[in-house]
């Protein structure tokens, strides 16, 4: 991401399109445990509120420590290096729940989708 204000924006885009997904499908589709689909709900909540808590993050050294352009540079550096590791652990937080939506799924279900998808 090339900023905190576009990551915040994805990370709500995403977990707000999982959210809506997930309804979707267990309205769609009999045989879904609604059990599942309210832990599944959490699940997406609580991955949103703590990748946004986590966004905040910030450079801990001042201009005054090095030089103009290096400090730029550096801030830069550090600053895309977070929001890349921070990315990386969301789409990983991401596969964790789309493997749950898909245990979700009754059987039949399932691979009438992956027939539909080829």
């Amino acid at each position: 991401m090339s900023n905190r204000r576009n990551f915040k924006k994805y990370v709500r885009a995403v977990c707000g399109d999982l959210a809506a997904g997930i309804l979707e499908t267990s309205y769609a589709f009999e045989g879904v445990k609604h059990s599942d689909v309210r832990a599944i709900i959490s699940d997406i909540a609580t991955l949103q509120v703590d990748t946004l808590a986590k966004a905040g993050v910030a450079y801990d050294k001042c201009p005054s420590a090095m030089e103009a352009g290096e400090y730029r540079k550096a801030r830069r550096a550090y600053f895309h290096k977070a929001y890349k590791a921070l990315a990386d652990e969301f789409n990983n937080s991401v596969k964790d729940i789309l493997k749950k939506i898909n245990a979700a799924l009754p059987a039949d279900v399932r691979e009438s989708l992956k027939e539909a998808a080829k």
